[in-house]
């Protein structure tokens, strides 16, 4: 009994004026004490802790039991009688005392600093112990069912209304508080590093991560992180570069005798660091120029890329290919069903799918799944490097947090149904001859394949009826009621064949990776391969056309650099039109090409030409970006000089040109 009511007078402490103590253990604890604690004589309260003083080693009382030690005053007082003094009764002793200036020490500036912070600790810690109570009176009642706490503190067996997801959780058990997880882009089984980590960056920017109330700091910490997040990860790569100065006398006429050439200026070049095949599927590989963003408003540094300019008298002329990997991952599969240019959904919607009237292949995605056509542009592209179903429940979960597991399943389910199909299987003559002599019904498709449920029936009857356990009944596997299947079935032939080669160039991929060796294992990878691989071919296909054209018609310019899909050429001012349209042709001859090795004879005029090719004197996105970022806050224009550049469809480059690669048709700059 005396334990009982030595906790219940610790829940209801109270802190008098007096020396700071030392730190005592948490409230409540002192119920669990040891066998050499003295134990208190009936009727009489039991003794309170001790602690050691500051000052002299002596010991002192500890003020967190100070309601034990008041008794007697507020006895002395106010008489005796009536109720145990409650909290409210110790408070006004304690103001009496000081009044009375009965204890007439004061504490120093430092002492009352550290006095007010113990009060406020001691003041969560009855807190604490009220809270231990009541769950153990919860778990007396309900045995064995976990607490919930809600808004108020006290236990509930649900979660707050406003909240559709994972949580709350309580291994932190504070009063009054839920504590919810921020979402790990792996999984709900990982824990996150930081909120200031770079997954984390969008969240910022569309308001769904920010600071609590009270003071500008928070806010302002969120923005610096994203602001300085590029920076951060670039300055060093950037730093190494190596860059060649050169001397006026190296520098070509053109540049020299151009009415912006500035004798006092520095003038060089950057020498290239790139692996020109650094990966499996022979792409280029560049830790700073390849990888480098955009320029964005709210990133140090990312005009980085506009700051690679044109001398005077030169220009930089390139275009971005359009939709490059999806029209040859379409024009493979519409060669392998009926040999006509759009003959599938796929490639329909390749060639003729509009943005703006929503009928493109991301806007067709984001339809089917309820998601952005931002979203839906990462799981197309996901998808036709080989990505399978759980990677589009992962990326679903990571989009939209609220998404439980079943629910993005679901989804992931439906979208790979309405795209890639369903896996049938097309029966061998070993499978063929089972399923006529044991009578198994079968539902067919258009092309003789069966299903996976039909398959397991044929290979469970069989070993049911035979001594043989293993049957060999499938001759191959194929994809079928998608609108990619035909495009999925002609990549994954191309990977699994005994030499897997890319249709165009017949490039072969590597020995480690070849049937023979790999077998059924690395699908990704080898239909991945398969498109990136094509996309080389169509990138070296267009350098040797250019460099054919320019030395053909004599048009002065030099292969600057590539950006995967993206070509630029450094060409003097008098010959940017027509290289302009050598580009145009060099487009239009690579397509026809990629055409004739799938045995297609003719080329759509969609696909056959580039929608803009851009003409300007530095590389960056749009010809129209002035590059304002928190370090190039006036822009290009005001602070290099550089004014917008020029896109030029076909039409223009054509009235510009005449239609005509000759010089003698080239008018005046």
């Amino acid at each position: 009994m005396s334990r009982l009511l030595w906790k219940k007078v610790v829940g209801s402490c109270v802190v008098g004026p007096g020396p700071v103590p030392a730190p005592a253990p948490a409230p409540g604890r002192w119920v669990s004490s040891s066998a050499s604690d003295p134990v208190p004589s009936a009727g009489q309260p039991p003794p309170p802790p001790q602690v050691p003083s500051s000052e002299g080693g002596q010991l002192r009382h500890n003020p967190l039991h100070i309601q034990m030690l008041s008794r007697g005053l507020h006895e002395q007082i106010f008489g005796s009688g009536g109720e145990t003094p409650g909290e409210a009764a110790v408070r006004r002793s304690v103001e009496h005392l000081q009044k009375q200036q009965l204890e007439p020490q004061e504490a120093r500036l430092a002492e009352e600093f550290l006095l007010a912070e113990w009060q406020t600790v001691e003041e969560l810690g009855c807190l604490e112990v009220e809270d231990e109570a009541k769950v153990e009176n919860l778990e007396a009642a309900v045995p064995g069912q976990p607490p919930t706490l809600t808004g108020a503190g006290g236990p509930k067996a649900s979660q707050p209304a406003y909240h559709h997801g994972n949580g709350p959780y309580h291994d932190v058990d504070i009063p009054g508080c839920w504590f919810f997880k921020l979402p790990h882009k792996d999984g709900n089984s990982c824990n996150v590093g930081s909120p200031f980590a770079k997954d984390f960056l969008p969240k910022m920017e569309d308001g769904t991560l920010q600071a609590g109330p009270g003071g500008a700091s928070g806010p302002r910490a969120l923005e610096i992180n994203k602001m300085i997040s590029f920076w951060r990860n670039a300055h060093k790569r950037i730093s190494s570069q190596m860059v060649v100065w050169l001397p006026k006398s190296s520098l070509p006429r053109a540049v020299t005798r151009h009415p912006d050439y500035d004798e006092e200026g520095r003038y060089g070049a950057i020498l290239p660091q790139v692996v020109t095949a650094g990966t499996i599927t022979r792409r280029a590989v560049e830790p700073t120029w390849l990888t480098a963003s955009n320029a964005r408003p709210d990133r140090v540094g990312s005009e980085l890329k506009a700051m690679v300019q044109a001398p005077p008298g030169y220009v930089l002329v390139g275009a971005d290919v359009d939709s490059q990997e999806l029209w040859i991952a379409a024009v493979l599969g519409d060669a392998h069903f009926a040999g006509m240019h759009g003959c599938t959904a796929f490639g329909w919607m390749t060639l003729q799918g509009r943005k703006s009237r929503g009928t493109d292949l991301h806007s067709k995605t984001a339809a089917t799944v309820g998601i952005s056509r931002e979203h839906a542009k990462v799981f197309n592209y996901g998808r036709i490097y080989g990505a399978g179903q759980p990677f589009a429940e992962r990326l679903l979960m990571q989009f939209n947090h609220r998404l439980t597991s079943q629910e993005a399943t679901e989804k992931a389910q439906q979208m790979y149904a309405a795209t890639k199909g369903l896996r049938r299987y097309r029966l061998s003559e070993e499978g063929e001859w089972l399923v006529r002599q044991l009578h198994v019904p079968v539902e067919r498709t258009e092309d003789g394949c069966v299903s996976l449920q039909d398959l397991r029936r044929i290979q469970r009857e069989a070993s049911r009826k035979s001594r043989r356990k293993k049957w060999d009944v499938v001759a191959e596997r194929a994809w079928s009621g998608g609108t990619e299947s035909e495009m999925f079935n002609k990549l994954e032939s191309i990977a699994m064949s005994d030499e897997p080669r890319t249709p165009v160039l017949g490039c072969r991929i590597s020995r480690a990776l070849e049937p023979l060796v790999a077998r059924g294992e690395f699908m990704t990878s080898r239909v991945n391969w398969v498109v990136q691989s094509s996309a080389v071919d169509y990138l070296h296909l267009m350098l040797v056309a250019m460099k054919w054209l320019f030395e053909e018609f004599a048009i002065d310019g030099r292969f600057c650099i590539s950006i995967h899909d993206e070509v630029r050429y450094l060409v003097r001012e008098e010959d940017r039109h027509r290289a302009a349209l050598a580009l145009q042709i060099t487009n239009l001859l690579t397509r026809c090409l990629f055409a004739y090795k799938l045995g297609l004879n003719d080329l759509p005029q969609s696909v056959a030409f580039f929608s803009a090719v851009d003409i300007d004197r530095c590389l960056r996105k749009e010809v129209t970006m002035d590059c304002e970022t928190p370090s190039n806050p006036t822009g290009m224009e005001r602070r290099y000089g550089i004014p917008q550049g020029e896109a030029l469809d076909i039409y223009q480059i054509l009235e510009l040109t005449k239609g005509s690669l000759e010089r003698r048709s080239q008018p005046g700059p």
